[in-house]
């Protein structure tokens, strides 16, 4: 599964750096990616081994608030192109 992180106090590269050595050492945790621009940690976690819950308590012990990043819902189809007769991207212009 896939894990989003909002992270607060990531500040500079060494921050986002240190982040990821911190979720990257916990067992179940794969695929880290730190994000300092939009102050976002992804990882992709076995739910048999780990939780958000506990990617959150380490970053928090090591000075990084964090909270799970609420997913996205999917983009609605743009009906205003496909009424105005130019094209919605759906049928990938056929």
């Amino acid at each position: 599964m896939q894990t989003e992180l909002l992270i607060d106090g990531m500040d500079g590269e060494a921050c986002a750096d240190t982040i990821a050595k911190l979720l990257a050492e916990i067992d179940g945790v794969s695929d880290v990616r730190v994000s300092l621009r939009d102050r976002v940690a992804r990882a992709r976690i076995d739910e048999t081994r780990v939780s958000p819950h506990r990617l959150m308590r380490t970053l928090s012990l090591a000075g990084y608030p964090a909270s799970v990043q609420p997913a996205e819902a999917p983009a609605a189809p743009d009906a205003t192109a496909a009424n105005a007769g130019g094209c919605c991207g759906g049928c990938c212009g056929g």
